[in-house]
């Protein structure tokens, strides 16, 4: 328990229940305050921090005023907090009581005070590009030591739980290859050639170039297990992954995961759980595995109803995919645009591509060309300016069949092409994708939608035929058509198929 560590047994960071355990004690014993003091002094997890978010809020305001460096720490963490609720004016107000940063930052001058102040806005989304470099600058100047928990993965900083969104400097990535290892030598010490691999492998495959993705990825997984860095092998992996699982190799994907949360296991990396668990949901869904779908949306998924947790975005859009995979197509567009109103805040370009193009899908299975075609443009316009070609094209069947209504109702260029192209030979090896039971079947008219209705109450065809003022012959008429349909023989078998994919 965590209450009986002493401080020769600590290991940081602590594991996220024995962090709320420990503050949940001192709360009681009276002295809350200077347990987080000392405690938010040391390294912690992104997640303990979300789970002792109500202490931090019931916190005086005074207490972050103070200029104690345990204090000012505890202000660092407010504002990573605050940036995790996706409340960016409060995070920006938390970092301001550690002072200005200047335009232009002097190492020899920088006290403890500016130094926790540079680490907290290296991290934050409002951070301007050029304010990032300078921090930088003063870290390399400094000789700081690596900053652990900074993301900077080219393709999914979601899967780390970053906050920054990096993505569009990935085209960059080879003209400026000497500078970006520079700037991640400084960030990540010894670790950054791998970390620059794995972020170019990503921009390769999000280029529609898989097997120079594959063969870097793979190159850099030894290296990223030799240094027992779990968040970069985890990312690696899962892009082997998702490469192989896209390629056609569905086999691949589960014993891949099995192998991730076996490392993840081993090195107690509690942070990247929740990501794991969601990527297993998302293999499932190209595979068709409803049973671990529907495990997850129920067991492990985060609940969009609670607050949002910004490091969660990963696994939102992973419950968006589950969602419009069982036939909710509501409430997949419900949470989508729900993500769309934060992820703008925050600048994060590749996933906000990601969830209008979910959305697009939401509509375009609940019969709304228009508004899927709203949808679909913003994330075009997105995609086309960062060249996210994977992004789109890996929903395959139904980005196809996207592709072709928006491209005769608002036109065709080059870059749907390449992205129809890509979608088309991912359609082909992946017919199945993202299949609701409901999408297996054909649509049933208006009038047999109202035929199997009666149905279900039991009524016979003469009963039916009074009730809709139709002819007896009309109703056994449009009965057939319902168990042609449904793929039944008979009304019974009819109406538990309904009821299995949520006609009834």
């Amino acid at each position: 328990m965590a209450e009986n560590l002493t401080i020769e047994e600590v290991s940081y960071p602590r594991k996220c229940e024995d962090m709320v355990q420990l503050l949940e004690k001192a709360d009681r014993e009276g002295r809350l305050t200077e347990t987080m003091t000392e405690e938010f002094l040391h390294p912690f997890s992104m997640q303990a921090l979300w789970a002792c978010r109500k202490y931090f809020h019931s916190l005086p305001e005074t207490v972050y005023r103070l200029q104690e460096t345990g204090n000012m720490a505890l202000v660092s963490a407010r504002a990573l907090l605050a940036s995790m609720e996706g409340q960016l004016e409060t995070a920006r107000e938390y970092v301001k009581l550690l002072g200005e940063t200047p335009h232009h930052i002097k190492a020899a001058d920088i006290t403890a005070k500016d130094y926790i102040r540079l680490l907290t806005e290296l991290v934050m989304p409002y951070t301007t590009d050029n304010q990032f470099l300078h921090i930088v600058h003063a870290l390399r100047e400094i000789n700081s030591p690596p900053v652990q928990s900074l993301t900077l993965s080219a393709g999914r900083p979601g899967i780390l739980d970053g906050f920054r969104d990096f993505t569009r400097y990935a085209g960059k990535m080879t003209k400026y290859r000497n500078e970006i290892e520079e700037i991640l030598r400084v960030l990540y010490g010894k670790k950054y050639k791998g970390i620059y691999e794995i972020a170019l492998a990503e921009w390769y495959y999000q280029s529609n170039d898989s097997f120079h993705a594959l063969l870097l990825v793979t190159g850099t997984i030894p290296l990223m297990e030799n240094q027992q860095d779990i968040q970069c092998l985890f990312v690696a992996m899962a892009l082997q992954m998702k490469i192989l699982l896209l390629n056609g190799q569905m086999q691949a994907a589960a014993p891949l995961v099995k192998k991730i949360r076996e490392r993840v296991q081993d090195a107690g990396w509690e942070e990247v759980e929740s990501s794991l668990n969601a990527l297993e949901a998302w293999s499932a869904c190209y595979d068709g595995n409803r049973e671990i779908v529907e495990e997850w949306l129920v067991q492990r998924a985060p609940d969009e109803q609670e607050q949002m947790c910004m490091t969660e975005v990963y696994a939102y859009l992973v419950k968006i995919r589950c969602y419009l995979f069982t036939g909710k197509y509501m409430v997949a567009f419900v949470l989508a645009n729900k993500l769309i109103h934060v992820l703008k805040d925050g600048n994060r370009y590749m996933d906000l591509c990601e969830c209008y193009m979910l959305s697009a899908i939401a509509c375009y299975k609940a019969g709304a060309m228009e508004d899927m075609c709203l949808e679909l443009e913003q994330s075009l316009k997105i995609a086309g300016r960062h060249r996210y070609i994977r992004l789109l094209a890996d929903e395959g069947v139904y980005m196809v069949r996207m592709l072709s209504v928006y491209r005769k109702r608002c036109g065709a260029d080059d870059f749907t092409a390449q992205i129809m192209d890509a979608a088309q030979e991912l359609a082909r090896k992946l017919p199945d994708y993202m299949q609701s039971p409901r999408d297996i079947y054909e649509p049933l008219t208006v009038t047999e939608k109202q035929v199997l209705q009666l149905l279900a109450q039991g009524l016979t065809y003469h009963e039916m035929a009074d009730k809709l003022g139709k002819k007896e012959g009309s109703i056994k008429f449009h009965s057939s058509g319902i168990f042609k349909k449904l793929q039944v023989k008979n009304r019974q078998q009819a109406v538990n198929r309904a009821v299995e994919i949520g006609l009834l």
